[in-house]
């Protein structure tokens, strides 16, 4: 016991590029139905810079695919800790072979290559790939994460790399929304909420209200020699001198990732792209990086004098600034009236919640709303099934809900083709008993029943004695794979990232030239495993 305390004492971190650190995004920024899961550090702008291991350990994973991540490698270390490097260019040599023959031994591209624990250590600094742009980036940068190991939990880099990063700027507050929380308070004389912007650190706008109210805050954070604004890593509310709300953005559960939704104002968001973080906790938002008083950090308003509020902001590093404003007690008849229809149905977020009418299904499980929200079922014909929409607009959840629809049509011929469709898009699913089962993590758009008979089509696009480059196309449940074979052989095509294009660099197939006719196959399959072949020759 002793001697693993020592080692995970002794275990230090450094930075894994050689050039000073800049960041694009840092640790936990809220995005759509996740927290940004690590630090985007720039590769002045350029791809193909060496990125090394920040500490020694092993190489465990290496993954390979159109989205997500991208090109990426995961190295356990010793400490409990496991770093992923993403986005690459490409790997190591050794790695890089690695992955190759695992892409050969099952035709497949799309990678996700276990290692074995004595298979590729590596020191602390070795070069283990090449940055890149690859997967979901937007840019040339390199994605770092580093997780719990046995948890997966999410940790903010800068606690290992801290050293090498250097920072004196305060976070930035803007604005703040105060929420009346329905049917309990009010702002301003109002049921909605009421944004109120700084002006020079100021809100000059005098800000009244009656009841219970939630405040949330619009921030960034800052860093020299950058036009980049991060998330706020720490963030306390005070009213009258007492917290009564904290958040830290560290040690996130992956399983938490959805929760950003509620601690975020999502409707807000959707339609202003800016992310008002409340100061006040949903009820059945269990995130673990905040917290909040008795009152779930709901303020009562509720005698006729001023109330004193101050935001205290600080970064990883303890730059700190404080906001201070008073909020107005002024009393006033509270309304009964609710934001939504009469006629809409209520799904309670302590319960487990189930849709059924005639046709469809869902269910929800308990803990997966963070409040009650109410729906209004609307339906209209479609081709094998009707049509369902609950809510007109994004209504994600914490975790996936169970939809099945009834068919509509009895073509048992077709049952292996069929799949629900979210907003025109494929979901997933499979036939039971007459009805197509997928699951859902989105409750909002219209949900259906589609079939897929129409295998992918694939074109010629560019043929030389160097490179082999095809279009595949699937406007229905989209391309799953596609396979080459020279002269019955398998070659590795590429997909081009943002593109309809795969391509074959024969060079670094196994097919020697010999300046002689082959005969090239390629076949495509899509999500429904509907499949097309393409065949031609070629002289390599």
């Amino acid at each position: 016991m002793l001697i693993t305390s020592l080692i995970l004492v002794a275990l230090s971190y450094l930075s894994p590029v050689s050039f000073p650190i800049s960041l694009a995004g840092n640790f936990g920024e809220p995005r759509p139905n996740h927290f940004h899961g690590g630090l985007d550090i720039k590769t002045q702008h350029e791809e193909g810079k060496p990125i090394h291991a920040v500490a020694e350990g092993y190489v465990c994973r290496v993954t390979v695919s159109t989205t997500g991540y991208g090109n990426a490698v995961y190295v356990r270390h010793p400490d409990g800790h496991t770093t992923v490097y993403a986005h690459l260019q490409r790997f190591e040599p050794s790695i890089q072979s690695r992955v190759k023959r695992w892409q050969y031994e099952n035709h497949s591209w799309e990678a996700d290559v276990p290692f074995q624990a004595n298979e590729f250590p590596v020191r602390q600094g070795q070069i283990i790939a090449l940055s890149g742009n690859t997967g979901s980036s937007m840019g040339p940068h390199l994605h770092l994460e580093v997780h719990q190991t046995d948890t997966w939990d999410m940790y903010d880099p800068l606690e290992f790399i801290s050293s090498q990063v250097h920072d004196t700027q305060a976070p930035k507050a803007h604005a703040i929304m105060v929420y009346p929380i329905e049917g309990k308070g009010s702002v301003c004389s109002g049921y909605t909420a009421k944004r109120f912007d700084w002006d020079n650190d100021i809100i000059t706008d005098t800000i009244t209200a009656w009841g219970e109210i939630g405040i949330a805050l619009l921030a960034d954070d800052y860093m020299e020699d950058s036009s980049n604004h991060y998330g706020v890593r720490h963030t306390t509310l005070y009213v009258d001198g007492n917290e009564v709300f904290e958040s830290d953005v560290n040690g996130i559960p992956v399983s938490q990732n959805m929760m950003v939704n509620s601690w975020g104002d999502f409707d807000y968001f959707e339609k202003h792209h800016e992310w008002f973080m409340k100061s006040y906790i949903e009820p059945g938002n269990t995130l673990s990086c905040i917290t909040a008083d008795k009152n779930r950090g709901i303020i009562h308003i509720d005698k006729e004098r001023t109330y004193s509020l101050r935001y205290v902001l600080s970064d990883f590093f303890g730059n700190t600034k404080e906001y201070k404003w008073n909020i107005r007690g002024v009393r006033q008849q509270l309304s009964s009236d609710t934001d939504h229809d009469n006629t809409a149905t209520a799904l309670q977020w302590n319960d487990d919640c189930k849709v059924q009418t005639d046709g469809l299904r869902i269910i929800i499980p308990q803990g997966n709303l963070a409040k009650t929200v109410y729906y209004k079922l609307e339906k209209k014909s479609g081709e094998y099934s009707m049509c369902y929409s609950l809510f007109n607009h994004p209504t994600p959840l914490f975790d996936a809900a169970i939809l099945s629809i009834d068919l509509t049509t009895d073509t048992k011929s077709l049952y292996q083709k069929m799949y629900i469709s979210k907003d025109g898009k494929y979901l997933s699913g499979m036939v039971l008993a007459g009805k197509v089962v997928a699951k859902t993590k989105d409750l909002g758009g219209w949900f259906t029943v589609k079939c897929d008979t129409l295998p992918p089509v694939i074109k010629a696009k560019e043929f030389n004695e160097s490179k082999l480059v095809i279009d595949v196309l699937d406007t229905l449940s989209g391309v799953f794979n596609v396979e080459g074979f020279i002269d019955g052989q398998y070659v590795l095509f590429v997909p081009q990232p943002r593109t309809s294009q795969w391509y074959c660099m024969l060079n670094q197939s196994p097919i020697r030239k010999c300046n002689s006719q082959r005969i090239l196959k390629i076949e495509a399959i899509d999500r429904i495993k509907n499949s097309s072949s393409f065949y031609s020759t070629i002289k390599y």
